[in-house]
């Protein structure tokens, strides 16, 4: 039997627009995005009564597979949940997800318990209908099937590519420059050497291989002469170096598989990683390109890093500031602990990650652990004489203070009007006197002034509208995980990150006290060498302000 759907108007439909892998390759993404805004715009026009608004319209301009990695379809899904919005307008019902069987039970539900139509030029699925719910989840996974087969067909030609020594990489790697051939009528990557860069690769592995100098050396050998990192720093990292070290292109060859993307379940969430490739899981093929250095140098400095090869320590998170504490100078906050036959012998300390050239003086990780322990109470206790003074009133309060002022504002607006007209008024008899004009004229604009000054002000200093009660809460949960001690390192991190969006840490480097700065700091230099560190500096930036 024939269904009948509802009458849809173009102000209660959004519209959905994404770049697909079925897209012809040759088509940029605006040129995809123009096509599907001519369909939708054909099919508006003749059964929506009128093209969709722009405000309607959202456009995802990533290729992320997963809904949480497309923001855009994420704030479609939360726009739906207005009862004004009535449908989702697509080309097609795989420009929505192409994800997994988690991802589209996810979508349908959220589309289902909404209320919420799918239309395309070719049909309308209405999702709390069983047969339409079924087309439309057919019609998903035909194209996660797509997906994975076009994977697989674009990583055959990538492999073939590298096979043929070409360079498939977007980016050169340090010492090279990516440039085009053609090889047989067909025109194909490959890497050509950019002089600056290229000496420098060779100075890094002279250095490793044939003077016994270590990376972190090196790195400040390279800062010393004012040779610039690939990105233009000049600051050099020991990961750099080694990563110049391993790499093969220096030789003359391309690998393939060497940082292979996976997943892995972290949290209960899919996440993408890219670790290095073991010894046996990548391939490599000889190149188009010529190489910087010999193979017998490379040779050797693998070997090298081979007999340097340290045992790793143990790597759970043990910082529950991880990730959300930084230095004045912009670098990571590490965490330090010394150790010596496997016992610590001394308290953890809080490090600048770029110490050699911040200089910040370290901090006893207890102290500021404490410190923000104690913080994030007085956040607590915040929280509760707000709500305790009603305080989510204030922003109530504060609005109409504003609509008060835009009320006064209007009001001496029209009693200007009535002014003026009064001194041009045409009977002589009702016309306002000159100097009387002028001192009522005077008297209002300073009114005005005031008004708008005022208004100004209260539009400016607008309080944030926050749920005291949801941030108690979430507070509440933070510093009861801190203060646990069953709880780990990584549950406490995570706990932090919800209410914390950086904490800024800031320490002068120490001081040698002598007798010259000695009263500077109050020391008396007849105790003997002293040094000095400065107190200690924490900032926190909290994620509901």
């Amino acid at each position: 039997m024939y269904k009948e759907y509802p009458k849809f108007y173009n102000y209660e439909v959004l519209d959905y627009g994404r770049k697909s892998r079925s897209d012809d390759p040759l088509l940029s993404l605006e040129e995809v995005l123009d096509k599907h805004d001519k369909i939708i715009e054909e099919y508006a026009e003749k059964y929506l009564g009128g093209p969709i608004p722009e405000e309607n319209k959202y456009r995802e301009v990533g290729s992320a597979e997963s809904l949480d990695s497309r923001p855009e379809i994420l704030r479609l899904l939360k726009a739906i949940e207005s009862p004004k919005i009535k449908a989702v307008a697509v080309v097609e019902v795989q420009r929505l997800s192409r994800g997994d069987l988690e991802d589209a039970g996810r979508l349908i539900r959220i589309l289902r318990y909404t209320n919420t139509y799918v239309i395309t030029p070719m049909k309308i699925y209405d999702l709390r209908d069983e047969y339409d719910r079924d087309a439309f989840e057919r019609e998903l996974k035909r194209g996660s099937e797509y997906l994975e087969y076009y994977k697989k067909i674009q990583a055959r030609g990538r492999l073939a590519s590298v096979k043929a020594g070409n360079y498939i990489g977007s980016t050169a790697p340090y010492g090279f420059d990516r440039t085009t051939i053609t090889v047989d009528k067909k025109t194909c990557h490959t890497l050509k050497e950019r002089k600056d860069q290229a000496d420098a690769v060779r100075m890094i592995f002279n250095w490793y291989c044939n003077e016994d100098i270590g990376v972190t050396a090196i790195c400040r050998r390279l800062e010393e002469l004012g040779i610039k990192t690939k990105t233009g720093g000049s600051i050099w990292k020991p990961s750099i170096i080694f990563s110049i070290l391993e790499n093969v292109h220096y030789i003359g060859c391309v690998r393939w598989n060497w940082r292979k993307t996976i997943k892995i379940i972290e949290d209960q969430e899919i996440r993408k990683l890219r670790p290095k490739a073991k010894v046996d899981e990548y391939l490599i093929f000889e190149g188009k390109h010529e190489g910087i250095i010999d193979e017998e140098l490379f040779n050797k400095a693998q070997e090298i890093r081979g007999k340097r090869h340290r045992t790793k320590r143990n790597l759970s998170l043990q910082n529950p500031f991880s990730g959300i504490m930084y230095c004045k100078c912009g670098a990571k906050i590490g965490y330090n602990t010394y150790r010596k036959n496997g016992i610590e012998f001394a308290p953890p300390k809080l490090v600048c990650n770029n110490q050699y050239h911040c200089k910040s003086g370290s901090a006893d990780f207890f102290e500021i652990y404490t410190e923000i322990c104690k913080a994030i109470k007085d956040c607590i206790a915040d929280f509760e004489l707000r709500i305790k003074n009603n305080q989510d009133d204030s922003v109530k309060l504060h609005q109409d203070l504003v609509i008060r002022l835009e009320t006064k504002l209007k009001e001496l607006e029209n009693k200007e009007i009535e002014q003026w007209e009064a001194q041009y008024d045409p009977d002589p008899a009702k016309r306002l006197p000159t100097h009387i004009f002028q001192k009522l004229n005077e008297k209002l604009l300073a009114e005005k002034e005031e008004i708008n000054k005022a208004l100004a002000k209260a539009k400016g200093s607008m309080p944030k509208q926050i749920n005291y009660k949801d941030e108690l809460l979430k507070f509440t949960d933070a510093l009861n995980a801190l203060t646990d001690q069953y709880v780990d390192a990584k549950v406490k991190n995570q706990y932090l990150k919800n209410i914390i969006d950086r904490i800024e840490y800031e320490r002068g480097e120490t001081i040698r006290i002598t007798n010259i700065n000695a009263a500077e700091y109050g020391i008396d230099p007849s105790k003997g060498l002293q040094w000095y560190t400065p107190p200690y500096k924490i900032k926190l930036k909290l994620k509901y302000s």
